[in-house]
């Protein structure tokens, strides 16, 4: 999801789902309407040009492409970015990758153009082998990027409403944001609409087929595309999985309970350090009492309890920033908050905007209202240390009420037969997408191998397990799934 982005490479991001479903009927004219729209793509060509931000000897090109803002009718456009790193060996080349690095609000072509970033991200042997193409999605980098005039953070705004007069507070305040985000796409920002984009690229392409990897919510995109065009995936890798068979509710109390495990974690692994210093539980309580009392400070500005979950949730999406987290959290308890504050993703408010409008588009929300006070109460008593605070606890108290009914409905995978061989990633400690939401998945795909890796971290990929990201590698080559007993 956006967390880890935040948290792990502020300056770049590191990790977060249209129509209404239809009748049988339906869907068939809309498929129907994506296939004349991509015969029509594929008469014309893709204009690439040098990407104007990349080092003049790197071949990366850029080009942008227009396709329908709603796919349902044809109706509207957008421009996507894109861009494309061809395979360094042409002899070893395997085919196209795409790929979506989470979010959402996170562009890909940008992973592209610096050559430094790319080979870290992606590493040789996929560049080597893969034309790599990466698409900035729909409202997002450079695709036509979502603008909100209101702030996505409202720290006067109770996310945890106890009552009814709470809840009609805060879906008001949601009202009011999404009310202030324009875009030529503003209303088709789900995957759904964003699958079939990829796949008028690869009509474009001339590709008969792609490989893709996706992580986080590039899982949620991943699934969107599978289900659809199950026949033009070549290899599917989906690592740090967000489980689309499950409601709102359950998933933001298995993320909290996911949040308390990996704060029970980090608490382990301070008392293990000798420098650390720094009883967990109690500093997390006594700062977010601070912060209610407005002795928490970031410059002049008061620090709000929410803030300080939102910075420690950012902490805790990779076990390299734990040093980080605790010399926050010492500061915090002499008053000091700005650490935390400046990690949370609410400091990014264009970015945060992005996200929020765009995940409120594939987490149906709808029947949760009135049980906002009963599942907060249920989060709180299962990850009492941030007081019941996980990212899908975010998403869905930030979505409810929201104007754009989501279109997607939870359900159990469609078209498993025609997908290939599946390569599942998980991790043990996974603050943001718990194990669970893997394992059921990996009982739903009856043709993939769940690879699990012992650990803390948010997603494998590219940069918590050496020994996931090379299984990843050789399966994206070969195609070949590691043997069911594999353990990183």
């Amino acid at each position: 999801m956006r967390g880890e982005l935040v948290a792990a490479t502020r300056g770049n991001r590191h990790h977060g789902p249209v129509a209404k479903i239809k009748s049988v009927l339906l869907a068939s004219v809309v498929a129907g309407t994506m296939f004349t729209c991509t015969q029509a793509q594929a008469k014309e060509t893709i204009d690439w040009r040098a990407c104007p931000e990349a080092p003049k000897d790197h071949p990366v090109r850029c080009a942008a492409v227009r396709v329908p803002a709603d796919w349902s009718t044809g109706r509207g456009q957008v421009s996507l970015r894109i861009a494309r790193l061809p395979a360094a060996d042409v002899s070893k080349r395997v085919g196209v990758l795409m790929f979506n690095p989470g979010g959402p609000g996170s562009g890909a072509a940008g992973y592209l153009t610096q050559p430094l970033y790319a080979e870290r991200y992606l590493g040789k042997a996929v560049l080597e082998r893969f034309d790599v193409v990466g698409i900035d999605p729909r409202g997002v980098a450079g695709s036509e990027p979502i603008k909100c005039d209101k702030p996505a953070h409202d720290p006067a705004v109770d996310r945890f409403p106890a009552d009814t007069a709470g809840v009609r507070a805060l879906i008001a305040a949601n009202a009011a944001f999404a009310q202030s985000c324009h875009g030529s796409a503003a209303e088709h920002l789900d995957t759904v609409s964003v699958a079939h984009d990829m796949d008028a690229v690869r009509s474009l392409l001339g590709e008969r087929q792609i490989s893709f990897l996706g992580v986080s919510y590039g899982t949620m995109l991943g699934r969107a595309y599978a289900e659809r065009f199950p026949d033009r995936l070549r290899a599917l890798v989906l690592d740090a999985i967000a489980d689309r068979s499950l409601g709102a509710g359950k998933l933001a109390i298995d993320d909290a309970k996911a949040v308390q495990d990996s704060v029970n974690r980090f608490a382990g692994w301070c008392a293990g350090q000798t420098g650390c210093g720094v009883d967990v539980p109690e500093a997390l309580r006594s700062v977010q009492d601070m912060a209610d009392r407005g002795q928490l400070k970031a410059g002049q500005a008061n620090v709000t309890a929410r803030e300080v979950q939102m910075g420690v949730n950012a902490f805790l999406q990779s076990p390299m920033l734990y040093p980080n987290l605790a010399t926050a959290l010492k500061a915090a308890q002499q008053g000091d908050g700005t650490a935390i504050h400046q990690t949370g993703m609410h400091t990014d408010p264009w970015g945060y905007g992005m996200y929020r409008s765009i995940i409120c588009q594939d987490v149906d929300t709808r029947g949760v209202a009135a049980r906002l006070p009963e599942l907060g109460r249920t989060a709180r008593e299962v990850a009492p240390d941030l007081r019941g605070y996980s990212e899908f606890w975010d998403i869905m108290s930030g979505c409810v009420g929201w104007p754009i009914p989501a279109q997607w409905q939870p359900h159990p995978w469609r078209a498993t037969a025609q997908l290939p061989p599946t390569l599942l990633v998980s991790g043990a400690h996974d603050v943001a997408t718990p194990r669970l939401w893997a394992e059921n998945t990996r009982r739903q795909l009856p043709n993939s191998m769940l690879l699990r890796w012992d650990g803390d971290g948010h997603a494998a990929w590219p940069m918590h397990n050496a020994c996931a990201n090379a299984r990843t590698v050789d399966y994206l080559i070969t195609r070949q799934l590691p043997p069911p007993s594999t353990v990183c």
